[in-house]
């Protein structure tokens, strides 16, 4: 079987690229399969950057094929048509925009809430008509698109590593994941540093501290910088770009985790489509107290595997009576690992070539 796979983005190394180059490692087990690059991809160099890549998720893609193709902006139509009729499978990673496929089964990968396209116009329903079907990464983002995305779709979780993050000796750690992100501040680190401040000062959480772990760029900096002032006289500590070791070990040690991407917002767009770092915590032992909103709910089991939280009286009541009651810790520790393995990567794989390859 040979087939096709295309992000866009592969050089933001998000979930969504995790997700599909997961995908490519799976299926280039029995499968030929050809990571595409265009031309803006294609100049940053392919090799390299699929073996950045590789690192950074810590995915095998040696078997995965790096091909420059006639697909996104200033390609040629008549060309790319020609191009995809050699597939047997075609799998698209969209941020919205579409094209007519030719390959013999074509498949979408919608990660975020993407409204208002393409069934509002005819063009965009003629192009919608070439695709086979959708695969969603939570029952929140189908929800949020299939209005305008009206075909037939699957609800595929993102794979999870559960198998290589364990519980560790447990230390007093609340820890959160999630970009330093500087321009959106979507994971809303101030308002965990501040329901810390208040527990702190308050003097119910002696010796525990805030660790806050997520990926930065050159222009995040000044973000960063804020966020460590907000931390002074805090036994806060932040990591940017911390090495996926040491966040294996970060999950395994830590006993709470945190999570606020979505608090005070309504849009489906702005709140966590997933939450992959939730799942990873609770892989390690780590009890979840998050924000009650987007595909948080699908993972955690309020009451059961940790909290869901609405408002930052409730993140600190939740966590409170967790760190005052031990045995009540440990079972919904015990709760978070058996329920994260309904994310693990073997049954990802299970899915994946179940849909894809019609093989079970």
């Amino acid at each position: 079987m040979k087939i096709a796979i295309y992000s866009p983005y592969l050089d933001t190394f998000g979930g969504g690229e995790r997700y599909i180059l997961t995908m490519a490692e799976i299926l280039s087990k029995d499968s030929s399969v050809d990571l595409l690059f265009d031309n803006n991809l294609y100049t940053k160099g392919a090799d390299n950057l699929k073996s950045r890549l590789s690192a950074r998720f810590n995915i095998d893609l040696s078997s995965v094929n790096t091909l420059h193709a006639p697909i996104g902006k200033g390609s040629n139509i008549v060309e790319r048509l020609y191009f995809f009729r050699k597939y047997d499978v075609l799998i698209y990673l969209t941020d919205g925009s579409i094209f007519y496929p030719t390959a013999k089964k074509n498949i979408l990968h919608i990660q975020s809430p993407i409204i208002g396209q393409p069934s509002n116009t005819f063009l965009g329903k003629y192009k919608l008509k070439g695709w086979d079907f959708i695969i969603y990464n939570s029952n929140f983002t189908k929800q949020n698109c299939s209005k305008y995305w009206p075909i037939k779709s699957v609800i595929i979780y993102p794979p999870v590593n559960t198998d290589k993050i364990k519980p560790l000796k447990k230390k007093k750690y609340i820890l959160s994941v999630g970009r330093f992100f500087g321009y959106l501040r979507d994971k809303k680190h101030e308002i965990l540093i501040k329901a810390f401040r208040d527990l702190y000062l308050s003097k119910k959480i002696e010796n525990w501290s805030l660790h806050l772990v997520g990926s930065a760029s050159e222009g995040d900096k000044e973000y960063v910088n804020l966020l460590k002032e907000m931390s002074e006289g805090l036994p806060v500590k932040i990591y940017p770009n911390l090495s996926y070791g040491e966040l294996i070990s970060m999950y395994g040690e830590s006993s709470l985790y945190w999570h606020a991407a979505g608090f005070g917002e309504e849009e489906p767009a702005k709140m966590e489509h997933f939450g992959i770092t939730t799942v990873e915590a609770m892989s390690g032992g780590c009890v979840p107290v998050v924000i009650g909103k987007g595909g948080q709910v699908e993972i955690v089991e309020d009451g059961k595997s940790g909290y869901l939280w609405n408002t930052l009286d409730q993140l600190k009541q939740y966590s409170l009576k967790l760190i005052s009651n031990n045995e009540l810790w440990k079972e919904m520790s015990y709760q978070a690992e058996m329920c994260a393995n309904k994310f693990s990567k073997n049954i990802f794989e299970e899915k994946i070539i179940e849909n894809i390859t019609n093989k079970k």
